[in-house]
């Protein structure tokens, strides 16, 4: 049995509290391990630590801060397939998935933001660090996004203090036995365990004067506002509404499990899943009868070294409630084409809901969803794809399948912030920070840019 602990001042500890969260495995349901549950008084010690270590981590040369940013990444990069089979184990994803879209995205970004500080600034600034920064993360992909909030803070000149999701608390275990093998100094990088209260805590800490956070939309409030009355520097991802758009002249038949996958991998728990399907009415009736058979056909992914892209849900609250969102659907007049039932045995598995002809302004086609419960609309022109794409208060992302010729016209009109083309999730390396209300506050990612540094203009002669 694992006992997952924090990570302070370049050691694992227990929290003094005593109290354990217990965290079971997505795919069968069994317990994986018991996690120190930190409070208030963790914080502050992560703080102490952190602020121990700021004076001489700050005076580090650029040379030597990318040295230890390459190190950071050797070191992941040693233990990569063992780090993405224990974070799927955690999170109920494909090991290939994640060590693709989360292992080697973080080993690329701490890498790029080495080389990035061997590039000369100009002459007419001054950066500086921010002193310590907050970073909180949501369970999926946990280590990739942390670090990449973390590679440029470190690159800044920055100490932090992260919080952990409690959904996946082996990134906290990932993260410390990188930090010790790659020599970072005790107390540079601090990590919690822990539930929503932690992270509140440190948003709202006065010696914590960044908060960079990715989450559901009420964390993301709640971290707001323990912020934003210090007037401190806030960095917010938080809810997706994200869309698949089919075109005309696409294979979808041959491309149906490419068409899927956005669904699937991950069951709309993820910022990167679609939750929408729109496409064309003069296929929608041949399009369904594809999507049913490849369904049917479909086996679900019990062991992370697996590779069906249909995988379980994070735990067994999340099952209930995707049920629970169904039925809401149901009562706003929408139809159930396929799934939406538990599967008998263990894990925590639902047959993945497809529902149509729900009602473009209802409650399901506007929030996120966070689950596997895929809404399916029809449209009789092209050009009404984006019009109810954006009706949205949300703007992550969309992935679109169709025709180069036919791709611009709808792409121009989407109101997101990224657009997979006849593919979702290869390994990119961006980080995404959505349009409307799928985040806030200031989204540079630079180590030398307004976030992770204070920057002074610079005029006149020397």
């Amino acid at each position: 049995m694992l006992e997952l602990q924090n990570f302070i001042g370049g050691a694992f500890v227990p929290s003094d509290s005593q109290k354990k969260i217990a965290k079971y495995s997505p795919f069968d349901g069994q317990l994986l391990a018991d996690i120190t549950a930190s409070d208030a008084m963790d914080v502050i010690k992560a703080i102490q630590s952190a602020k121990k270590a700021l004076p001489g981590f700050k005076d580090l040369s650029f040379e030597e801060r990318a040295l230890l940013l390459k190190k950071v990444a050797q070191a992941l990069e040693d233990k990569a397939s063992h780090y993405a089979y224990q974070e799927a184990l955690h999170q109920g994803l494909p090991q290939s998935f994640v060590l693709e879209n989360s292992i080697r995205v973080a080993i690329k970004v701490l890498r790029q933001t080495a080389e990035s500080l061997q590039q000369p600034l100009s002459s007419q600034i001054l950066v500086q660090p921010v002193g310590l920064v907050g970073i909180i993360s949501s369970w999926s992909l946990s280590l990739r996004l942390v670090t990449e909030r973390m590679a440029p803070a470190l690159a800044a000149g920055n100490v932090c203090v992260i919080k952990i999701s409690e959904k996946s608390p082996i990134t906290a275990q990932i993260l410390g036995e990188v930090l010790q093998a790659a020599g970072v100094p005790a107390g540079v990088v601090n990590v919690l365990q822990g539930d929503e209260d932690v992270g509140r805590v440190i948003a709202g800490h006065p010696s914590i004067h960044a908060v960079t956070a990715a989450g559901k939309t009420s964390t993301m409030e709640s971290i707001a506002k323990a912020g934003l009355s210090q007037f401190k520097k806030m960095q917010l991802s938080g809810s997706v509404k994200n869309a698949a758009i089919v075109l005309a002249g696409t294979d979808f038949a041959s491309h149906m499990d490419e068409i899927l996958r956005s669904f699937l991998i991950g069951q709309g728990q993820m910022c990167w899943n679609t939750s929408r399907l729109l496409l064309l009415e003069s296929f929608q009736k041949e399009f369904i009868e594809s999507l049913k058979t490849r369904l049917d056909q479909l086996e679900p992914l019990r062991d992370p070294s697996g590779s069906s892209p249909w995988t379980p849900l994070i735990s067994a609250e999340a099952v209930e409630e995707v049920l629970r969102k169904t039925q809401g659907g149901v009562s706003e007049h929408g139809k159930v084409a396929w799934g939406a039932e538990k599967v008998i045995g263990s894990g925590f598995f639902v047959k993945p809901a497809m529902m149509v002809d729900l009602p473009n302004c209802s409650v399901l086609q506007q929030d996120e969803l966070q689950g596997p419960l895929f809404l399916i609309t029809s449209v009789k022109y092209q050009h009404e794809i984006a019009k109810w794409v954006n009706t949205s208060y949300l703007a992550h992302s969309a992935v679109i399948w169709g025709p180069a010729e036919k791709l611009d016209k709808v792409i121009t009109q989407l109101e997101c912030a990224q657009v997979w083309m006849n593919e979702w999730m290869k390994g990119e390396g961006p980080t995404i920070f959505g349009h409307k209300q799928s985040s806030f506050g200031n989204p540079d990612m630079s180590w030398s840019g307004t976030f992770y540094s204070d920057v002074k203009i610079l005029t006149g002669t020397r």
